[in-house]
């Protein structure tokens, strides 16, 4: 293989903030090499195979763990799986903007107010475009003005969605009869096949899986090949080391090819860090880069990854006889928080989606002692809802370097720790308790409510801001103090509301790529 040793634009990670960006740099004729430490997904059997797949050891895992302390017990080791396209390519396609009035900030402890510590330094109405242009890039399917706490839209989804199949017919129904607003939700999915690649089957292997015929739009599908064929080069199985600096100034990066082992360095007029959350803080503390200010001192700091729980009922006959792919429902109506007289905090809680039932071989993996057999046995008979609640940005949830443990690679371990607020779980049972009503609704009885323990919606550890003491990017996300060090992964959000984040990194990708190229 090459070993490139130079590039205009070094850009580490290839998750939503990296290939967009590569994509709008590539586009407008700039030099982008991406550095990706995954390896590029296989497109076989293996795809929608969970035993050859996931279990036991899933196929893509990292060569680095993530060390959590994040419930007061033992530390736990957390193995990512490292793709070419990150996370996106085995996500569940959701693609939803983040309401108008999240760009407030998130909410408070108590009170129903949002804390202005956390308002971003940009408008919803400023990111709008860029949505539209991350949806059209994904070929989003969805029906405008379907959601009533949409934001305001410039234009249409690109395609429409299909049919509900039965199962989310069922929820759909439920929800209606108690009063509720359910929608399509949006997902980046080539229903019609009016995109290049594969056209869904709509088969049960989406979330958690591969599509092996390409279907759905994962960025190593839909985004990275097309900023390839502008000429941008990706380097996969690549891991990024550290970051070399001289005084206002990122100069080169020191990497190392996993595989092979070879170690060298790859000077660029530009740095750009997509990392992750928990990756890219990561890079700047273990290479020592604070900034200017006061912001220096937030690398890593404010971490949230939502608060999440998945109800589960237990239907009579089978959910599911056809087998087919489930995820189309969205229910908002408590985004904004309950109705007066219902149980929960004051302020936001957000939102409920219909999930896909895992595999019965991955519910034996992960289901409690005791409930493993019981539970596979079970599965073609469960229905379950998602409830996703944004969690308040705390100080002492972060991101950290542990010089004392080291991985294979001799570099310093990535430590995190999290823990939740009263308030966070309040929303999520708050919302919990909807869902179940809604399962039950359906003739289901509600069996089970789990929690969920990811770090998929990570966001905030390098906050973007117009204070350089409060924030460590500012408004451009750009480090404070650089001339070009930038920061694009979901680092930058100071609130996550309450949607899956990475429409909205894809967004500011392309809005950063815009003023990279003075637009």
């Amino acid at each position: 293989m090459k070993y490139p040793h130079s590039s205009d634009y070094v850009i580490v990670g290839s998750g939503f903030g990296g290939a967009f960006l590569a994509y709008h740099l590539a586009k407008k004729g700039k030099e982008v090499l991406v550095l990706e430490r995954g390896v590029w997904p296989v497109r076989d059997e293996s795809s929608w195979d969970e035993n050859l797949l996931l279990l036991p050891t899933p196929m893509y895992r990292g060569h680095t763990p993530i060390l959590a302390d994040q419930n007061g017990g033992a530390v736990q080791e957390l193995w990512p799986e490292d793709t070419v396209g990150g996370l996106s390519t085995m996500y569940g396609c959701v693609a939803l903007r983040m309401r108008a009035e999240d760009f407030l900030g998130a909410p408070k402890e108590h009170g129903s107010h949002r804390d202005p510590s956390t308002s971003w330094p940009v408008t919803y109405q400023e990111y709008e475009p860029y949505y539209a242009e991350a949806e059209r890039l994904q070929h989003v399917a969805g029906i405008s003005g379907e959601d009533i706490t949409e934001p305001p839209r410039s234009s249409g989804f690109p395609q429409k969605p299909p049919s509900l199949p039965l199962p989310s017919r069922r929820i759909w129904d439920a929800a209606e009869a108690l009063g509720l607003h359910p929608s399509h939700l949006p997902l980046a999915i080539n229903f019609d096949g009016r995109r290049k690649t594969g056209k869904c089957i709509r088969c049960s292997t989406c979330e958690r899986f591969l599509c092996r015929i390409q279907a759905k739009s994962d960025l190593s599908t839909v985004v990275l090949p097309e900023a390839m064929s502008f000429g941008a080069r990706v380097l996969a199985d690549t891991r990024v080391l550290g970051v070399n600096t001289t005084g206002s100034r990122a100069n080169s990066v020191d990497v190392i090819h996993q595989s092979s082992g070879r170690r060298w360095t790859i000077t660029t007029n530009h740095v750009v860090l997509s990392a992750g959350a928990l990756g890219s803080p990561y890079l700047l503390l273990s290479s020592g880069i604070k900034g200017a200010g006061g912001g220096g001192d937030l690398i890593g700091r404010y971490l949230t990854r939502h608060s999440n729980c998945v109800s589960t009922a237990l239907r009579a006959t089978r959910d599911n006889p056809e087998n087919e792919f489930q995820k189309h429902v969205l229910i908002p109506d408590y985004y904004h928080g309950g109705p007066n007289g219902n149980s929960g905090p004051e302020g936001p809680w957000g939102i409920i989606q219909q999930v896909q039932i895992p595999n019965g071989g991955f519910i034996r993996a992960e289901a409690p002692k005791g409930l493993k057999s019981i539970a596979a046995t079970a599965q073609p008979h469960l229905s379950a809802l998602l409830c996703i609640a944004e969690d308040i940005p705390q100080a002492s949830n972060r991101v950290y370097v542990d010089p004392r443990r080291t991985d294979r690679f001799g570099q310093a371990s990535l430590m995190v720790h999290h823990r939740y607020l009263p308030r966070d779980s309040q929303a999520t049972q708050a919302l919990a308790r909807v869902a179940r009503r809604i399962l039950r609704r359906t003739g289901a009885i509600p069996v089970y409510t789990h929690t969920i323990e990811t770090y998929s919606h990570a966001v905030g550890t390098c906050r973007f801001g117009k204070d350089r003491d409060s924030s460590v990017l500012d408004p451009e996300c750009r480090v404070w103090g650089f001339e070009n060090l930038y920061v694009v992964d979901g680092s930058f959000m100071p609130s996550g509301g309450s949607v899956n984040p990475s429409l909205t990194i894809g967004a500011n990708a392309l809005r950063v790529g815009a003023i990279m190229t003075g637009e």
